[in-house]
């Protein structure tokens, strides 16, 4: 069957340009793999980063190109919209194409998603063999009631068939199509190399899909793919590991470095990890690898917040981790939210004080304003706004942006606990007059950072820190170089 994926405009407020391909939907890029394989011709169209009329204008013009006759959208809560619009353009105007609906919103939504549309088909979980197995009953005109992990209605009423079981051999999954999806000018690409988090954190709906269970890709498998894509696309020089908690085995993490070495990949690396587990021996490893950023999930400094969100980690693991990278190359960045349950103004020094002794051990770069905490469906923060009456699930088939969680504050307290905390820990903000007074102790550790900076990572440092101002980097570069100096003179 002809089959058209799209994953379409994210809503304004979290739509980014997407830099260097740092990102793009694994998910589309397995399932478009894994139909072809079955003999099926697939496009993808990932189209995140596109404005709702650019988005809706150019799966306008494939449908007509491309003639599909199954078309599957990757729902994201934050792209519900653009989704929403095109289904409705899908039915009004090509009644032949069966639509297909899959992603985490999909999982947590179905229901309603089926209630709203009862024309389409939803895949409750992982996608790719339940999208096989219906490809083949809708080809074959049969009825599809004994595919599972699907919804859909009948004339009865809707239907929801029994669980999927989750892919637990991820190895025999062929690897994602990644040429699909890559940026003309594309010099990074995305893995992942296991699947699932065993944690259940207050603000994320992974569990809807991984059901706490973490699965393991075989390391030979992984340098296979990324064998695979050096074949593929020679210009790719920086791979980003997705996985959610890539460091859970600090010894299968070890095994991946050293046949990095072995194998001769020379790509520059970054992944995401927990604060724990992490030991001394990883460090060394992953700077054998290449890995030149990790990027740890921290969220708060304060141990109430900490323990009401899940996240199984106290402040002394974030200190203890960032100790190990004092005297590494590789950057560390540490992800904050303000507004998680149990947020005041007590837990945001408390935060402040943590990253500040972060800063101290090894500079931590903040540039963008701090992420405020976003509410889905199928988490733990979501019930709390159903209960609390602020929140329903109609909420989710209007055309109003995902919402901020203000159970216990309202936004404009929320946009002023970041406002402070930006203040005392983020260096675009050490040039105004807040920030100035809040960091001005912070200035020695500050300069230390960036002397010990290679010359070009020290201006692309700088550059990245002020892409919204024209500044004259070799002036600021003297003038700190100075400020230095006349301190050590001090």
């Amino acid at each position: 069957m002809r089959v058209q994926l799209i994953s379409t405009s994210l809503e304004d407020k979290v739509r980014a340009p997407v830099r260097n391909n740092s990102y793009y939907p694994l998910s589309l890029a397995y399932l478009h793999a894994y139909l072809e394989k079955q003999g099926h011709v697939v496009d993808t169209l990932f189209l995140n980063d596109y404005s709702y009329n650019d988005c809706y204008q150019t799966v306008i013009d494939k449908l007509r190109e491309f003639q599909p006759e199954v078309v599957g959208f990757n729902i994201l809560t934050s792209n519900r919209v653009s989704t929403y619009h095109l289904i409705d353009y899908i039915h009004k105007h090509h009644q032949n194409i069966k639509i297909i609906l899959g992603g985490i919103h999909t999982s947590a939504m179905y229901e309603q998603l089926i209630g709203q549309y009862p024309y389409v088909i939803a895949v409750i979980g992982e996608g790719e063999v339940t999208a096989a197995e219906l490809l083949i009953k809708i080809q074959n005109n049969e009825a599809i009631d004994g595919v599972l992990g699907i919804a859909f209605y009948k004339e009865n009423g809707m239907v929801v068939t029994s669980p999927r079981p989750l892919i637990n051999d991820l190895d025999q999954l062929p690897f994602p199509k990644h040429e699909a999806l890559f940026h003309s000018d594309a010099i990074a690409a995305c893995i992942l190399t296991t699947r699932g988090c065993p944690f259940r954190c207050s603000f994320c709906a992974l569990d809807l899909v991984s059901r706490g269970k973490v699965r393991y890709r075989s390391i030979g498998n992984v340098m296979e793919e990324l064998e695979h894509i050096k074949k593929v696309n020679p210009k790719i020089k920086r791979i980003w590991i997705h996985d959610d908690t890539f460091f859970l085995k600090n010894e299968r993490v070890i095994e991946f470095c050293d046949e990095v070495v072995r194998r001769k990949l020379n790509f520059e690396f970054i992944c995401s990890a927990r604060f724990k587990p992490i030991s001394e021996k990883i460090v060394p490893a992953l700077e054998r690898a290449g890995f030149s950023t990790v990027l740890f999930g921290l969220e708060s400094g304060a141990p109430s917040v900490l323990e009401r969100a899940g996240k199984h980690i106290a402040p002394q693991d974030a200190l203890y981790a960032v100790g190990l990278f004092k005297d590494s190359p590789i950057t560390v960045g540490v992800f904050l939210i303000v507004g998680l349950s149990g947020e005041n103004d007590e837990t945001i020094d408390e935060t402040i004080d943590l990253v500040v002794k972060l800063q101290k051990i090894k500079y931590l770069l903040y540039l963008a304003e701090p992420n405020p905490c976003f509410v889905y469906p199928g988490t733990q923060l979501y019930d709390m706004e159903k209960r609390a009456g602020r929140l329903s699930d109609g909420y989710w088939l209007t055309d109003k942006p995902v919402p901020i969680f203000t159970v216990e504050h309202d936004e404009d307290q929320l946009i002023r606990y970041g406002e402070r905390l930006f203040d005392h820990i983020a260096f675009s903000r050490l040039f105004t007059i807040n920030g100035f007074r809040a960091q001005v102790k912070m200035l020695p550790y500050i300069i230390r950072h960036l002397i010990k900076m290679p010359f070009y990572a020290r201006i692309e440092f700088l550059n990245t820190a002020f892409y919204k101002y024209k500044i004259n980097y070799p002036r600021l570069y003297k003038a700190i170089r100075f400020f230095y100096r006349s301190l050590k003179n001090a």
